[in-house]
């Protein structure tokens, strides 16, 4: 037991191995919190990539001259790639059949109170309503 003790008195003296110690218990919370930013960042940035491609189809759809079944094939194109002829995903397995772009038939002036909303020479407008879904 005597010897047992003074093992035990060394070892709570002796300092040559408490940074090491510290390390190993700091180091895997260290290396979890690092991940934890580079995946929420990740998915920051997967947001922001999806709702640019989202806005571009979009802008597109109010501009395209063209029918619409050749503007919507188009415009799901420019969301998914970037570019109308692009082949390179924006985002990771996000393809162009993911975006949905819904036509919406709206009247051109607001009959209660006869204020014009949409300059138009018809008496409808078409508007677009672009969407996705992805899963991250």
């Amino acid at each position: 037991m005597r010897e047992l003790r003074q093992i035990i008195t060394k070892f709570q003296r002796d300092e040559k191995g408490a940074a090491l110690v510290e390390v190993a218990l700091v180091l895997p919370l260290v290396f979890l919190l690092s991940a934890g930013v580079f995946e929420v960042s990740n998915i920051l940035n997967t947001r922001l990539l999806l709702e640019a491609g989202v806005e571009d189809a979009a802008r597109y759809m109010a501009r395209c001259s063209d029918t619409w079944d050749n503007c919507k094939a188009l415009a799901q194109k420019l969301a998914a790639n970037g570019a109308i002829d692009g082949t390179t995903a924006r985002v990771t397995g996000w393809v162009p059949t993911d975006v949905q772009i819904d036509k919406l038939s709206t009247a051109a002036v607001d009959t209660t109170t006869n204020t014009q909303l949409y300059l138009s020479s018809k008496s409808t407008v078409d508007v677009a309503a672009v969407s996705t879904d992805y899963s991250y």
